[in-house]
């Protein structure tokens, strides 16, 4: 039996290929992802809970937003069915004090992965990357934020995804697919919403990563 280690380690591995393929040639930031990939994968020590994770009610989704990864995104979503039991899902507290919308906080929600000590419960600690996973009810808009931490996400299942150009224009939502690699730089303003379907989403962080997001003005 594959052990909760082993299924980390071996995600860590589909996600640093996904990585690699994402044109990293073209911008050190993801080259900066991968290697703290690397590292963290040559040394994982796995902190699973003692007590019973953390659930929220968008928790009700995740099966559903796994379903539609295939290759080495459904590799990854393999593997997050088998660490689901370990999960802790959390909010981040802007949000809970202030949410963008009446039923947000009822269909959004993030488990952390691998983390700084000190933040939301992680299965393992890492000082230099944050990832986890990103769940959204279906018909919910995640609306334009930002934060000072690089960021990449992995979609798991199919959304629409906007950013801020440089020319300061409205940003238009456009359909990616899942197994796709969608950068935002430190501080780009950027929002994420789903149509009849959830969405599982791996996200990385590298840079500042004690600074919650907040939303945009």
């Amino acid at each position: 039996m594959t052990t909760p280690a082993e299924t980390f380690a071996g995600m860590t591995a589909a996600l640093i290929e996904i990585v690699a393929g994402a044109f990293e040639g073209r911008d050190p930031e993801l080259a900066l992802f991968r290697g703290r990939l690397e590292l963290l994968s040559r040394k994982p020590k796995m902190v699973l809970p003692q007590g019973s994770p953390t659930r929220l009610p968008v928790c009700r989704y995740f099966s559903e937003a796994l379903e539609d990864a295939t290759g080495k995104a459904g590799e990854i979503a393999s593997s997050l069915r088998l660490l689901d039991p370990f999960l802790s899902f959390v909010q981040n507290p802007n949000y809970r004090r202030a949410p963008p919308t009446p039923s947000f906080l009822a269909n959004y929600g993030y488990a952390v992965l691998a983390g700084p000590p000190g933040g939301a419960p992680a299965l393992v600690s890492d000082p230099h990357i944050a990832f986890g996973v990103l769940l959204l009810g279906p018909r919910t808009e995640y609306p334009a934020h930002h934060h000072p931490a690089a960021e990449l996400y992995v979609p798991l299942s199919r959304a629409d995804w906007a950013k801020a150009n440089a020319a300061g224009g409205e940003a238009e939502f456009v359909s990616r697919e899942p197994g796709c690699v969608i950068h935002h730089p430190p501080n780009l303003v950027h929002a994420t919403r789903t149509r009849d379907t959830p969405l599982a989403a791996l996200y990385l962080w590298a840079g500042d990563l004690a600074t919650y997001a907040r939303l945009a003005d």
